[in-house]
């Protein structure tokens, strides 16, 4: 037997969070999206939706939703795809993104020179330098 479950997405979860807050800004919860829809969408479904559990929300839902939040779809759809592509932005750039301070070398020599002119600065010190213990032993074993 084949399931028919997919892995959610950043719109799957956009659309809950953005969902959840036309929902609080309308004053409503879940009962009255049940009561509100004519029981269209029931109070366990609209929790899911919310809480991004189960399956992603369906177009009917989201217009229904939005029908008794008396919010606009279009301006809705909008802010869900609108923070989408930022939360995408910033799990892209979040993966080449180097500690701040720090900015992204792509070859073996700019870090080198990076480095070095860090060091230069006083931005970092060679550990073995001030290691109070690299003298300890008779020479004759590695450091």
């Amino acid at each position: 037997m084949s399931t028919n479950k997919r892995e959610r997405t950043i719109v799957d979860d956009v659309s809950a969070k953005i969902l959840d807050r036309v929902i609080n800004r309308a004053g409503m919860n879940n009962s009255a999206i049940d009561r509100a829809s004519k029981s269209a969408i029931g109070y366990n479904r609209v929790r899911d939706i919310r809480n991004a559990l189960k399956a992603p929300v369906r177009l009917s839902e989201f217009l229904i939703i939005c029908e008794v939040c008396d919010a606009d779809p279009v301006q809705t759809l909008r802010e869900i795809i609108t923070e989408a592509r930022h939360m995408e932005l910033e799990q892209q750039t979040a993966t080449t993104k180097k500690p701040a301070g720090e900015r992204f070398v792509d070859d073996e020599q700019a870090r080198i020179d990076e480095t070095l002119k860090k060091l230069h600065r006083g931005d970092m010190d060679i550990v073995a330098l001030e290691d109070e213990h690299k003298f300890d032993g008779d020479g004759d074993d590695p450091a």
